[in-house]
């Protein structure tokens, strides 16, 4: 296939990506202003179980998917025909299954599920698993341009919708309203990326003996996935077991705020990831994760001091006082910017070199200690103990990859790793080489 270009890719998505962090946070916003934050907390719940189940429903498949284009481009057709074919059985399969134990599911997850929001969560589940694959799909394509336009449309259309209910929808059931118009969302999305490639004869290519190699991968991916994914909102429901829905809103809020700044290191991680599937060197490797990481600390940095010094105000003024409480928990999670944006770029290393059994390993190691340092914390500091378990499982998680890598390396990743003020004057030359030539695009296309 064609020879990527990561900083283009990156400089394309970012592009984007800056709109939709504007967009996130205008939506964080307002979402809080409509909900409050108790029903900040049902729907911070909802969402997250919604999370955990389309993880288990994938199996890891959306992973593997960019690594796959990659080895065998041939196959694209039959991961768009699997995708959209499962997408069509999950619905009416788990819809039929959630009516009918609907007092069942009740029970379980300890929130009463109507009819009405059982069905919008279940089509919200489907169409949350197909959107990720999909758009895995182009990102293995190398395909950046319509990956990022399919991001921008879920939050600008979520966003439009929400302005226009926060305003028209009062006396209703908001939690069925927001998820309601996340599903306008993600049917635009599916459907502008569906159209954007020729996927009429998928049916003539579809070879079944390449679905056991989607799911053979997927499932070393799937493990690694599901226990990230814990890593990173397991805290959501022990604090509901132990506290109830209004610190759960206040901690979903500060855990978005983490979510915001990773926001470019998934961004990065993803573009990332297929460029090393195809570089075999692991020196070349290490140096380009090396620039990788000098970039994000910079950033997380920067980002970190602004919410200290602006953080309490912009709560205050934007979100109102029952939402301040968000900003010291914070404090409690800056580390954890760091230990999840660094972890998952390592992570996207381990991966692009076929998916190995350590990086399934690693993270239920820190998910374990996670639960633990919850189940120990929460009832002595609250959500404040949430926040500081999830610091040092994330970091903890970073550390044991890094270390892991070492040894497997004998001794020489860190050598070419660890940044000396040579890469950083380097960087910084580099960033503002970059800078000035894309003004001088922008400033050639507007004059």
């Amino acid at each position: 296939m064609s020879r990527i270009n990561l900083k283009k890719n990156i400089i394309t998505s970012g592009s984007f990506r800056i709109v939709i962090l504007g967009l996130s946070f205008l939506i964080s916003w307002v979402s809080a202003r409509y909900l409050g934050v108790i029903l900040k907390g049902e729907y911070s719940y909802l969402i997250t179980l919604g999370g955990f189940i389309w993880i288990i429903l994938d199996f890891g498949v959306y992973r593997s998917y960019p690594y796959l284009v990659r080895k065998y481009p041939e196959e694209v057709q039959t991961m768009f025909g699997w995708t959209i074919l499962t997408m069509f059985l999950e619905i009416i399969i788990l819809i039929t299954l959630g009516v009918a134990f609907l007092d069942y599911w009740n029970k379980l997850i300890g929130y009463r599920l109507t009819v009405t929001k059982i069905i919008f969560l279940v089509i919200y589940i489907s169409f949350s698993k197909t959107f990720m694959q999909l758009q895995a799909i182009y990102l293995g394509m190398d395909r950046v341009l319509e990956n990022s336009i399919s991001h921008f449309l879920i939050s600008a259309i979520y966003f439009v919708l929400l302005v226009i209910g926060y305003y028209t929808l009062v006396r209703v059931d908001k939690i069925n309203t927001l998820l309601f118009f996340n599903l306008i969302g993600l049917t635009c999305s599916i459907i502008y990326l569906a159209l954007r490639n020729n996927w009429n004869s998928w049916y003539k290519q579809f070879n079944l003996k390449i679905i056991k190699l989607f799911y053979s991968y997927g499932f070393r991916v799937f493990l690694s996935s599901l226990f990230i994914m814990l890593l990173i909102r397991a805290d959501i429901i022990i604090i509901k077991h132990f506290m109830n829905f209004r610190e759960v809103g206040i901690y979903s809020m500060a855990a978005h705020i983490v979510d915001f700044i990773q926001i470019a290191s998934n961004l990065v991680g993803g573009l990332l990831f297929v460029k090393l599937s195809d570089i075999e060197d692991d020196i070349s490797k290490w140096l380009l994760l090396k620039k990788t990481l000098l970039l994000f600390f910079f950033f997380i940095t920067l980002a970190n001091i602004g919410f200290g010094l602006l953080g309490k105000f912009i709560m205050q003024i934007m979100f109102g006082s029952q939402f301040v409480p968000v900003y010291f928990v914070y404090f409690w999670l800056m580390p954890a910017a760091y230990g999840l944006s660094f972890g998952s770029l390592f992570n996207n290393y381990l991966n692009s070199k076929g998916f190995p059994v350590i990086s399934i390993i690693l993270p239920a190691i820190a998910l374990l200690v996670n639960i633990g340092l919850d189940i120990w914390l929460i009832p002595i500091m609250g959500i404040n103990g949430a926040a500081l378990s999830t610091s040092f499982s994330y970091f903890l998680w970073f550390i044991l990859i890094v270390w892991f890598e070492q040894k497997d390396s004998r001794g020489r990743m860190l050598h070419y790793l660890l940044p000396s003020w040579q890469d950083i004057t380097d960087l910084w030359k580099e960033t503002m080489a970059d800078m000035k030539s894309l003004w001088g695009k922008l400033s050639r296309k507007t004059a």
